[in-house]
């Protein structure tokens, strides 16, 4: 996934349980704004912006979001 990129947040909760806001961005579209793959071993984080202000509104790791088909004429 790359900044610009359509993603929906959505995960396995059976594998991955719901816990905190998680509720408040579940089913939610969003782009991606920004990525954080800062440290050596770390998996990228993914800055979501869903008003569209340009900023993250939220911050996701790869298994919470599912890039959304992309439809050009």
């Amino acid at each position: 996934m790359r900044v610009g990129d359509q993603v929906l947040v959505q995960r396995d909760e059976t594998r991955y349980p719901p816990s905190g806001s998680w509720d408040r961005f579940r089913g939610r579209t969003g782009t991606i704004v920004s990525v954080n793959t800062a440290g050596k071993h770390r998996r990228p984080e993914y800055g979501v912006d869903f008003s569209g202000s340009g900023r993250a509104d939220a911050w996701f790791l790869p298994h919470e979001l599912q890039r959304t088909a992309v439809w050009a004429p």
